[in-house]
């Protein structure tokens, strides 16, 4: 701005760049200290080489030009750009040259997607904070020679892949474990959680089946983020229920396979955290080895549809559901499709379980007796008591009646034949019946 040697206009020239600086910072409405700029909504129009730290607040940028910036502080070192609530940049424009950053600071600017080459264009670059963005996955730049690297408070899609949350450098990452995810099913879990429930899920799923995080809960008594993990093992031929499963699994799905036996539900202690279960249409035939068993005091869901059940120990399931913890609002059973037995001795104690938990059990009008017995098909809800049952006393006052009229019918039958006889005897031969000349 200034030309000359002399010594007083060069003291004039100093004090009219430092005036024109100041004009020029209070367009931007822009505080220097030294060599450091504070700025509010923008950055001033003129140059200012000498600065090397600039801190922009309130900005209501769409593009984050820095050729610009570069222009205007070409020995710039720090760079932060904090927006407002309202602020959305749409793009990045990446400098022609390298530049000498060597921290970037770009929060609440709701940038949704960084350039590939982003970190490539600074390669003296040590601090990267990207926090407080729109962020939904990973950025694809390059972290390599980053000290310090932090990306909280974006909207993290935990419905994608999470592997790099557990390959960073954690002592890169700064803030890893503040990560949220964004939106269910993992709303405001943590990131780094997440992965590791899915690793665990994938490492450890049952051979042959197929095992996903359907979502995470916090415990209400310990605090402590738990997963519920669910298992599809249907249509896969399994012949027993399986030994092995994500630990923590809480949904297991075993429709249309050849399971018999359920003892491993009793016995095998991985089953304890099982809730939900699902064997419709095997070749169940008893449940009677769960009876007084952990599991059937602590299950959610047990569906049995389709089987070759014929009966099972009511009082026992009776019990079970009263002791449940999950009761009654949770509890789940269905039990229709089965070949259930229909007879005094089991279906009037069944009915009045089934009408007892009606609420819990869904497909009540499912329950039909067997095809081959005397009320074939008929939901067991809606069996009387006098359709299965007779007492012995009803039998055997029904017979003797029954015999006593066929005795007096044949008394009289027999004595209208004899006097028949005897009349036709005396017309014919005049001589009275022999009964008769005994009488006195």
């Amino acid at each position: 701005m200034c030309l000359g040697n002399v010594s007083f206009m060069s003291v004039l020239c100093v004090f009219a760049n430092f005036i024109v600086a100041t004009v020029a910072e209070k367009r931007a409405n822009c505080t220097r200290k030294d060599t450091k700029l504070f700025c509010e909504k923008n950055i001033p129009i003129d140059d200012f080489p000498s600065i090397t730290w600039l801190n922009v607040t309130q900005v209501d940028w769409e593009t984050l030009d820095f050729n610009v910036v570069h222009q205007k502080f070409p020995n710039l070192r720090l760079l932060s750009v904090v927006g407002t609530n309202l602020t959305k940049v749409h793009k990045i424009t990446l400098p022609d040259t390298p530049l000498d950053l060597r921290i970037i600071h770009l929060s609440s600017l709701q940038i949704t997607n960084f350039p590939d080459n982003f970190t490539s264009h600074f390669p003296f670059l040590d601090t990267l904070n990207i926090s407080g963005n729109f962020l939904g996955e990973f950025p694809k730049f390059s972290f390599a020679g980053l000290g310090s690297v932090y990306l909280s408070a974006n909207q993290w899609n935990c419905s994608n892949s999470l592997e790099w949350a557990l390959k960073v450098n954690r002592q890169v990452f700064k803030d890893l474990e503040q990560l949220r995810c964004f939106k269910m099913p993992h709303n405001n879990k943590p990131v780094l959680a997440i992965a590791q429930f899915r690793k665990i899920t994938r490492d450890s799923c049952t051979p042959n089946c197929s095992c996903h995080l359907i979502k995470c809960i916090t415990d209400m008594e310990t605090g402590v983020l738990e997963p519920i993990i669910e298992v599809n093992c249907s249509f896969r031929g399994f012949v027993e229920l399986p030994s092995k499963f994500p630990p923590k699994t809480k949904i297991l799905h075993l429709e249309g396979n050849f399971i018999k036996d359920l003892d491993a539900l009793r016995t095998n202690p991985i089953y304890r955290d099982v809730l939900d279960i699902y064997l419709d249409n095997n070749i169940v035939t008893s449940i009677n080895n769960l009876e007084g068993s952990y599991w059937l005091t602590h299950l959610r869901v047990f569906s049995l549809r389709n089987n070759e059940i014929t009966e099972i120990p009511a009082y026992a399931i009776d019990n079970a559901l009263e002791h449940n913890t999950n009761m009654p609002n949770a509890v789940r059973l269905f039990l229709g499709g089965n070949p259930w037995r229909c007879d005094c001795l089991f279906a009037p104690r069944f009915k009045e379980m089934l009408q007892k938990y009606a609420p819990q059990i869904i497909d009540l009008r499912d329950i039909r007796c067997a095809k081959d017995s005397d009320n074939s098909l008929i939901p067991v809800i809606d069996l009387s008591r006098t359709a299965v049952c007779h007492s012995p006393s009803e039998y055997t006052i029904q017979e003797a009646l029954d015999l006593l009229n066929g005795v007096l019918a044949s008394l009289i039958i027999f004595v209208l034949g004899k006097l028949a006889y005897d009349y036709y005897h005396y017309k014919k031969t005049g001589r009275l019946p022999w009964i008769v000349t005994k009488l006195p």
